[in-house]
């Protein structure tokens, strides 16, 4: 095989520019996609000993590929209009680097489907086969843009590569970015994580329900974020996942007790230890707010006035739980009266009356009504088991 002369004009700004695409694209993947991840990686394998920079990581880690497809480089010659190809083993690390997840104790793995990058690596050697036996021409002439399209073309499949490797799960990443946040105690923070998307897990929904009760805001703004899993989203459940930093130490200090391995429900477990003389005003609240995830009504309107005077000073979930609550019963244990609560009430059952479509009925009332106890009442179904 020999090297073909290019024109050196179009050679250098291929090469330039590739290089180039690669570098933004690295850097932007590794500064704002997987800090959070990455941070992760280097606390446990550090063994928390290290921190790690977004900045000077992503920088360091771009360079490192960038040599690597400066080593490819010298090992095989890609015809000028396959150079995006150099960058394979640089996009196949990027992709495994961003795959760690936490292991037990101090330690990592990849969560990676090692059947696909069995087929990258296959398409990749077809591929090489490929251009290999088209290799440019001493006296072809190629315009430019014959040349960069199959470039471009290329990295896109390289982009879409690491982006089917690397660990991308939005929820995991919400997870891991507010348990930083809510052991560096920045709790406003931890709640701004992910706060308008409606997918989450139960781990990220008990660091958010710490990080309300941290605020004093628990039973004023817990319904305005998705709950679907009742009372058990309240608190962590070590079969969930596996936590990097000691925030469970915090969220039971917090509590003031913790869980014993035969309680076998959260709600149980409050109750329990409501009644112990080390449980705060949180663990209290956390109480309360189990029975309305649960739509226990009449638990909740039981428990309330031991913590509570029932007057206009309550927070607002439980306002409206205790006019819901009366609406319910001819007779309430509790009753409590507040013009503005019922007034939004009878606006929420009308407009959930005068739609047909369970669907359509649900949605309008979610537009509307969504930040309410009342929507989550009616609309969102319990789990069927617990665990």
């Amino acid at each position: 095989m020999y090297r073909p002369v290019y024109n050196k004009r179009t050679a250098r700004m291929v090469t330039w520019l590739c290089g180039s695409l690669f570098a933004i694209f690295s850097m932007s993947y590794l500064y704002w996609m997987q800090p959070d991840l990455l941070a992760t990686a280097q606390h446990l394998l550090s063994k928390g000993k290290t921190v790690y920079s977004p900045l000077w990581g992503a920088v360091v880690i771009t360079v490192v590929l960038l040599l690597l497809q400066g080593a490819c480089r010298r090992t095989i010659l890609y015809p000028l209009r396959f150079h995006a190809l150099y960058f394979f083993p640089s996009a196949l690390v990027l992709g495994l680097l961003t795959s760690i997840v936490p292991k037990e104790g101090w330690d990592v793995r990849l969560s990676v489907d090692w059947t696909g990058v069995a087929v990258w690596v296959a398409a990749y050697v077809l591929l090489t086969c490929g251009a290999l036996r088209y290799p440019d021409r001493k006296h072809e002439k190629q315009t430019v843009f014959s040349i960069l399209w199959v470039n471009f073309l290329c990295f896109s499949i390289l982009c879409c590569m690491v982006g089917s490797i690397g660990n991308t799960d939005e929820v995991y990443h919400y997870r891991l970015k507010a348990e930083r946040y809510i052991v560096e105690g920045q709790d406003s923070e931890a709640l701004e994580i992910g706060e308008k998307s409606l997918h989450t897990d139960r781990s990220l929904t008990a660091m958010r329900s710490f990080a309300l009760s941290r605020k004093g805001l628990l039973a004023e703004k817990l319904f305005e974020y998705p709950m679907y899993d009742g009372s058990e989203g309240l608190l962590p459940h070590p079969s969930d996942t596996i936590y990097v930093h000691g925030w469970l130490s915090l969220l039971y200090r917090h509590l003031g007790g913790r869980p014993g391995a035969s309680v076998r429900s959260n709600t149980r477990f409050l109750e329990l230890l409501a009644e112990q003389p080390s449980a705060t005003p949180a663990a209290r609240d956390y109480l309360l707010c189990a029975y309305l995830l649960d739509k226990n009504l009449d638990g909740f309107v039981k428990t309330l006035p031991r913590y509570y005077a029932v007057d206009d000073s309550l927070p607002l979930y439980y306002k409206e739980a205790l006019v819901l609550y009366g609406r319910q019963h001819t007779s309430p244990e509790v009753l409590y009266k507040n013009n503005a609560v019922e007034a939004n009430l009878d606006d929420f059952l009308q407009l959930r009356a005068c739609l047909s479509s369970a669907t359509e009925r649900s949605n309008q009332c979610r537009r509307m009504y969504g930040n309410t106890y009342w929507w989550y009442y009616y609309f969102q179904e319990l789990p069927s088991a617990r665990f």
